[in-house]
């Protein structure tokens, strides 16, 4: 890291970044661009060459991302209640307290829609869209489970809005007093799809002992057939199952290449702004040498004229003096 005036050390770039940073996602989403410049530039210019390319580097946050920064400057205390309440989600979640589950999860709600509410008031935020609404509330609610946006949301520092697709305590919903809890929303979510509405439906239909073709009561097939046909449908079972797995894998890996070809070109955005605003500094400094130049030449071109006019003076004068020597000469010889 370069130093500031020969003895900054490494101690000066995190400080200036972390300074920027507060300043640039505390301020308006709409002078991100025009601040961060300014403050890369700045930071070049006081010798700290690092410090300008991470700041450079500062990805422009979303508008939910800035009313949930804002929420966190207003109320510093917010983070602090969603961590508490993700430590008791966690931990009753371990000890599969399915009541206590169920009252923290409501707990959960009235909290969300509280911060929610603050968090768009303090953004000034008077009628929210329901999109951006619920774009804050599922970036409150990823942050009780991901400890990432968590640490984002301490610091005020979100650059988009974020939804938790993961297992664990975002959503809890348990399904008695006995500590069993509700299926991971990944399963909720595959219960759902239409795909897995018409596996449900041909199985209920299988249940009843109606197959295609055949309409005898299952109760009257034999016990072998009838545990063949059970062994079959849990083969089919296990096969969508995988399926239904290996396509999710597969999603995750493409969201995971997705989210690293955005971070790439945004990288690759923030030299190209870097480079952009070395070549304005290097444009500047030629302009003004030939500026400097441009002034130094005309002030020789002033001097030049004048001591042409006095040349043309001088000359002038000389001649006149060699006008009137021939007239004196024939006086002379006149006496």
């Amino acid at each position: 890291m370069s130093s500031v005036a020969g003895g900054a050390g490494n101690g000066q770039t995190p400080d200036r970044v972390a300074a920027a940073a507060g300043e640039l996602y505390g301020a308006d989403p709409q002078e991100f661009l025009d601040r961060r410049t300014t403050l890369s530039a700045a930071a070049r210019q006081a010798g700290d060459a690092d410090a300008a390319r991470q700041i450079a580097a500062l990805r422009k946050p979303t508008r939910a991302a800035w009313v949930v920064n804002t929420l966190t400057r207003a109320d510093p205390g917010a983070s602090d209640r969603l961590a508490s309440l993700a430590a008791s989600l966690r931990a009753a979640q371990q000890a599969k307290d399915g009541r206590r589950l169920r009252e923290l999860s409501a707990e959960r709600g009235s909290l969300i829609d509280a911060l929610t509410g603050q968090a768009l008031t303090a953004a000034g935020v008077a009628d929210a869209p329901a999109g951006l609404r619920d774009e804050v509330s599922a970036t409150l609610i990823a942050a009780l489970a991901d400890p990432e946006v968590a640490a984002a949301l301490a610091t005020g520092t979100l650059t988009r809005a974020v939804q938790w697709a993961g297992f664990g305590l975002a959503l809890p919903e348990p399904a008695d007093d006995t500590g069993a809890t509700a299926a991971p929303p990944a399963a909720a979510d595959r219960a759902a799809s239409p795909v897995s509405r018409l596996d449900e439906a041909r199985r209920r239909k299988e249940r009843q002992g109606v197959a295609a073709g055949d309409r005898r009561p299952r109760e009257a097939e034999p016990a072998s057939k009838r545990q063949a046909d059970d062994d079959r449908r849990r083969q089919r079972q296990a096969q969508e199952e995988r399926r239904l797995a290996e396509e999710a894998a597969q999603a995750a890996v493409r969201r995971r290449q997705n989210f690293e070809d955005a971070e790439r070109e945004a990288a690759s955005a923030a030299t190209a702004a870097m480079d952009a605003v070395a070549a304005e500094d290097r444009l500047e400094r030629e302009v003004r040498d030939l500026e400097d130049r441009l002034t130094r030449t005309r002030a020789q071109l002033s001097d030049a004229r004048l001591r042409a006019r006095r040349a043309e003076a001088a000359e002038r004068k000389a001649r006149q003096l060699l006008d009137r020597l021939p007239r004196q000469e024939d006086e002379d010889d006149g006496r």
